[in-house]
Formats: C-alpha cells, structure tokens, sequence
C-alpha cells in the first residue's frame, strides 16, 4: 500500500511527484488501525502517530500486522523561502547568524507547543503576543493577569511601567510573525504560556512563588520552560525547587517532559554544580555577541552547556520595541524558542532528546580548546547551530537521524538553602533592588 516509489530509505529527501519542492519524512509513522501500538499518539477517530527513527520500516511492519494504512509522516520543503511581513524582521540580527530562514521555511511552528516563559511581569496585551497566549497566571497575586504593575522596577519613583524584562524574553521566544507589526521570534507559530514570578515587593519571588510558577507550568502542560532569572549569589538549588523542576521535565507531556531552559546569569563568575543552572534536567544557556565571542559578563563553568546570541532586539510593553535588551537573559529564550521549534516539527521527541539534540549539534568557537569531554568554559558544548539540527532532523542521505542520542551533558547534586535579597538585570547592567526574601537574578 506503500505508494509513494521515490521513497527508498529511512529520512530521505525526495522529489514529490505532484507539487514542487521536495518532501522530508519525519521520524514517526502516521498509521491508521483499529489497534493502536504502545506510545502511538492519537490523530482522532482510527488515525495514530507513531514516533519511529526508521518510518519505512516501521510502516511496512504495521502493514504487516494488519493496519489499514501506513505510511512515514512526511513534510513539504517549500523552493520559495517563507517571508515574513513584521517591520522589526529585518533588523533581527540574531535570527540571521543563526540561519533561521532555513527553518522557518520548513515550519513556523505550531499552537500544539507551549512555551512558558517564568519572569516578570508579561504584557499579553502585546499585538505580537496576545493572538497566541494560553493559560497566564500571576504565581505572586495568583490570578490570571502576569501584566507589568505599574511602578514596579520604576528608578524615579514613577507609577509608569518600566518592566520590560518579562515582555522581552517573551518576544524572542515566541514573538507572533506575518501580523504586520513588530518582530518574529523563534517560533512564531508557538502558543505562549506567561507566568509572572518576578517583581518588587514582600514575598515576591519567594521560594512560595517559584514552586507556583512550576506547578503553573505543570497544570498548563508546557512543553518548553524558558527561566532567565537566578541567583546573583551562589545558592545550592533548594531542594523543593530541583523537585519541581525534575516533575516539569520529566513528566510533563504524557511523560516525554517539557524542555527546562535556564540563563547562565550575568554576574561573571563560575557556576558551582550544585546550583539550579547545573541541574542534569536544565539546558544552560551562555551569552554570545554579535560576533560570536562569549560576553564580558556571562557566567561559565561545567554547568554551560550551549551559548546563545545576546538577542538585542525584541518588543517591550504598550506595543512598543526595544533594541537594548541584553544579558543571558536574552540568549535563554533564543535556545527556549529553537526547542519549541524542534518540538514543532518532531512533537514525540522526549525533553531529554531535544536537550541531547541542541548540544550534540552545537559548534565549538574556534577560540577555544574545549577538555576531554568536550565542552569549554564559557561556550559549553558550543555555540546553538540551527542548521546542523535541521540537517540531524532531515538527513539528504537516508542515514540515521541520531535520535537514539543518550549523551547526559552533566550531573549535578541539589541542597537546600534559603537564598541570600533581588536583582533585575537588563541589558547587562545591574539594577538592584531590595527584597526581603531572597535575591534572585532575571539574566
């Protein structure tokens, strides 16, 4: 029943036949059966999805055993390149050193990812944010509104809204594309899960506030989990907090877990492997400049495990861009919205796969000799490589997709400790703020 003849091998490009462009298999089968396989996703009514590195094979044998049809999950490659209508696009430096086109072309995403952002205040009034916001919650009011307060951050005293960290990062990751207004982010097409845990005040961005943000992320199934914020101080991770974390990553979507994203911080020192950046189930993410060298101010150590472009350009609240944000704040969201990218084009990869798959396809800076394992200080496994991960996904060659991959970039123990009083750090400049629970760093 197999009727497509140029389909010869496992993760091969071929012609299509009736359109142009060429078409890629996806590593999963699309079956339709009565008797679903273990693990098969359903599609509704008798049609499933079955995640397999070898679709041809695995759709023969389903054939085999009986199914009324199978056949490889595949997907168009357009020959015109996707365009984008967004003013703010062709100033998006970043998304051009990293080669995003490419995969844009191949996909925008898709609202079946959520991607949550845990920071500060979020604008989801935004035009390049509203359309595609799911579940928002506020883990300090615990209500459902994570918008800006009103003063919050504010210097001069003022009652305006000078919070802009949250709504950035937001952008990055997830910034709505072909609306005609502001910038594309990452993954465009994504729907965005704003959870507010930062701000000023008693008890905000408490330990209280972190657990509710995860437990948020958790009820409102994330697939993705973006966290530029941490401790300005070295802090052993406390104890509940690697908890929720691990529940996050290893739980989440029906067991494959979401992907924890963490900035390295901004503070120019090492981190230590018992702090919430080394977590074995975090991808910690450097900050790069625009020309690829590691930043005067991320922080390095063995818990880095890829760097990320500084991504300066991005929106900010009351409809409006910004072209200073900065720090590794900046660089987290850039490797948070590649993960749901991946997830948007191959939704079975477990969390721990699309973890292994963006740091074995990193490139290591040609500044660096980088140890036995691999890895070098400031870049970790090297700098994100967009394009390898697409030439991984959709191999030209009918070889191995390298799915399989089991690689663990580190381990690391976790304590408790009450945290030492709080920091917002935008564009890479310090701006201290005094809070009486704890001092944590928005990166």
């Amino acid at each position: 029943m197999l009727t497509l003849d140029d389909l010869v091998g496992d993760g091969v490009v071929l012609s299509r036949l009736d359109a142009p462009g060429v078409v890629l298999t996806l590593p999963a089968v699309v079956v339709e059966t009565t008797n679903p396989p273990p693990g098969a996703r359903s599609l509704g009514g008798n049609w499933w999805r079955v995640a397999d590195d070898h679709p041809l094979a695995r759709a023969r044998a389903l054939l085999a055993a009986g199914a009324t049809d199978a056949f490889p999950d595949l997907i168009q490659h357009p020959t015109t390149r996707v365009t984008f209508d967004d003013p703010e696009y062709g100033g998006q430096w970043y998304l051009d050193e990293l080669g995003m086109a490419d995969l844009y072309d191949l996909s925008t995403g898709t609202p079946e990812v959520r991607l949550a952002v845990i920071d500060s205040g979020i604008d989801i009034a935004h035009t390049d944010l509203l359309a595609h916001v799911v579940a928002p919650y506020d883990a300090y009011s615990d209500d459902d509104d994570p918008s800006p307060d009103p003063g919050e951050y504010c210097t001069d005293g003022s009652d305006a809204v000078c919070d802009g960290h949250g709504t950035a990062v937001s952008g990055i990751s997830a910034a709505i594309g072909n609306n005609g207004f502001g910038m594309v982010g990452l993954c465009p097409d994504c729907s965005l899960i704003p959870i507010k845990m930062l701000g000023e005040g008693a008890g905000v961005d408490s330990l209280a506030t972190s657990i509710a943000a995860f437990q948020h992320a958790i009820d409102a199934d994330a697939w993705v989990v973006n966290n530029s914020w941490g401790y300005t101080e070295s802090t052993p991770v406390p104890r509940s907090l690697a908890n929720i974390i691990e529940k996050v990553a290893t739980e989440n979507r029906g067991g494959l877990g979401a992907v924890v994203v963490f900035a390295a911080g901004n503070d120019d020192r090492e981190l230590g492997d018992d702090e919430v950046e080394a977590l074995e189930t975090v991808l910690c993410v450097s900050a790069t400049d625009s020309y690829g060298n590691a930043t005067n101010y991320t922080n390095y150590g063995d818990a880095i495990d890829v760097a990320a472009p500084s991504a300066t350009v991005s929106i900010a609240p009351g409809d409006m861009m910004t072209t200073t944000f900065g720090g590794t704040s900046a660089a987290s969201p850039v490797v948070a919205g590649l993960a749901g990218w991946i997830l948007s084009v191959a939704p079975d990869m477990s969390a721990r796969t699309v973890r292994d798959l963006i740091s074995s396809t990193a490139v290591q800076s040609p500044l660096v000799i980088p140890g036995e394992d691999g890895k070098s200080t400031y870049f970790g496994h090297g700098n994100i490589s967009p394009a390898t991960i697409l030439a991984e996904l959709f191999p030209t060659d009918g070889g191995d997709t390298g799915h399989d991959r089991s690689k663990a970039c580190r381990c690391a123990t976790s304590g408790s400790t009450s945290g030492p009083t709080s920091a917002l750090l935008v564009g890479g400049l310090l701006t201290a703020l005094t809070v009486r629970r704890r001092r944590s760093r928005t990166c």
